[in-house]
């Protein structure tokens, strides 16, 4: 039993960091590539919306690896972003 849970852990551990990669190299390409015009379009995709991050989406998902984020980090942006730009 402990294996099986620690196998979870681990499996979550990775989807996590995986999200967590997802988010910032697309949202960190669109927000400093684009000169942040293209983000509004894409932060619905990763899971930001005007009411903040949806539950299950791979932005709660980072969110949930990373815990606290700093102010000023991808993920406050694309929050902000998204919570400014009429997204739903």
């Amino acid at each position: 039993m402990v294996v099986c849970c620690s196998r979870n852990l681990f499996y979550t551990a990775k989807m996590g960091m995986l999200a967590a990669l997802a988010v910032n190299i697309v949202g960190g390409a669109v927000i400093y590539g684009t000169a942040g015009i293209g983000a509004p379009l894409v932060a619905p995709l990763l899971g930001f919306s005007s009411s903040g991050i949806v539950a299950g989406s791979t932005a709660a998902a980072a969110q949930a690896y990373y815990g606290n984020l700093a102010a000023g980090s991808i993920i406050s942006q694309l929050t902000s972003i998204a919570m400014v730009a009429p997204t739903p």
